[in-house]
């Protein structure tokens, strides 16, 4: 048994409920809780917690912001990248970037969520290995492009084989 597991993050915010309904309505997070407005937990691990309340009940009383406090990215995948992308545009949420490929060969897109924190968006390894092996790569050039071993690739593509 390991000695900790994750079982959640969480994002202390300025505004829960705008927070809240950029999770639930872009997103399609579901809560799980809501604790007065001051903390809500969504199914998928991610909680946010208002800011102020947050750093007076872990800190005994009010405390100046910390560099880093937003030195945080929170990644979500989708099956959908591009329309996420023109959802996400529709409703003037603010890019970081457009959907792009990473080295990697994953398509991501990054924006910011109401309270600056980069929200990265991007498609299931699982799906880049299989959609470059549908373009005609071999196994070993798959891993080779996405820098996943040879092993893992197969595991993936190529199950109980």
């Amino acid at each position: 048994m390991p000695v900790a597991r994750l079982t959640s993050f969480v994002l202390l915010v300025s505004d829960v409920a705008a927070s809240r309904e950029f999770y639930t309505s872009l997103l399609d997070q579901e809560v799980t809780s809501d604790l007065g407005g001051v903390n809500v937990t969504f199914a998928s691990g991610l909680a946010l917690w208002e800011r102020e309340h947050a750093r007076g009940v872990i800190h005994g009383g009010a405390v100046e912001a910390r560099d880093g406090d937003q030195h945080v990215e929170v990644y979500f995948e989708t099956d959908d990248v591009d329309a996420l992308a023109e959802r996400l545009r529709a409703r003037g949420v603010t890019f970081v970037h457009d959907v792009v490929t990473q080295p990697w060969q994953q398509r991501v897109l990054r924006v910011l969520d109401p309270d600056g924190f980069v929200v990265e968006v991007a498609e299931a390894m699982d799906d880049v290995l299989r959609r470059l092996r549908a373009d005609g790569l071999t196994v070993e050039e798959v891993a080779e492009r996405t820098f996943v071993p040879a092993d893992a690739v197969r595991a993936v593509l190529e199950p109980g084989a």
